[in-house]
C-alpha cells in the first residue's frame, strides 16, 4: 500500500472510532490478530480496539480528537493528536467531574494488508488525570 493509503487508515481509525464513536468500524480497520504491545492484556483484533476506545467514549462522550500531524514511512504511520472533552463518566475510578479537559496523544500503527496489525498509543495520562482529579486527592 502507498504511504498516503496508510495515512488514510490511521485517520479513519481516529475519526471513526473516537470522533464518530463508531466502535463497529474496528471490524473494518483492524486485523483479527492485531495487537497492542504496550497494553499486553488487550484482546487481539477489533475487540481490543473496542476495549480501549469504549471506556474513553463512556467517560468523555463529547470527545473530539484533532489530528495535529501524520507521518508515514514504510508500513508505519505516526500521528500526534490533541483531544478535548468533558469528563462525564467514571475514568480510572475517578467519578465524573464535569471538567473540560485537553490533552495530547501520540500513536503509531503498523499496516498490513490494508488493516492495522499493531498499534501503540501514548497519551499524556498525567495531564489528563491532574485535570479530572479532585483537588484533595492531588
Amino acid at each position: 500500500m502507498s504511504l498516503e493509503a496508510n495515512k488514510v487508515i490511521f485517520t479513519r481509525m481516529i475519526n471513526e472510532l473516537f470522533n464518530d464513536k463508531n466502535l463497529a468500524a474496528a471490524d473494518e480497520l483492524f486485523l483479527p490478530t492485531a495487537t497492542v504491545p504496550n497494553i499486553p492484556d488487550t484482546p487481539p483484533g477489533p475487540e481490543g480496539a473496542r476495549q480501549i476506545a469504549g471506556p474513553f467514549i463512556s467517560a468523555f462522550p463529547d470527545l473530539e480528537v484533532s489530528i495535529d500531524f501524520v507521518v508515514a514511512e514504510g508500513d508505519r504511520v505516526f500521528g500526534r493528536m490533541t483531544e478535548r472533552a468533558t469528563h462525564q463518566g467514571t475514568f480510572f475510578g475517578i467519578p465524573a467531574s464535569q471538567k473540560r479537559v485537553e490533552f495530547t496523544e501520540m500513536g503509531i500503527v503498523r499496516i498490513e494488508d490494508g488493516k492495522i496489525a499493531e498499534s501503540w498509543f501514548d497519551l499524556d495520562l498525567f495531564s489528563l488525570m491532574m485535570q479530572i482529579m479532585p483537588q484533595q486527592n492531588r
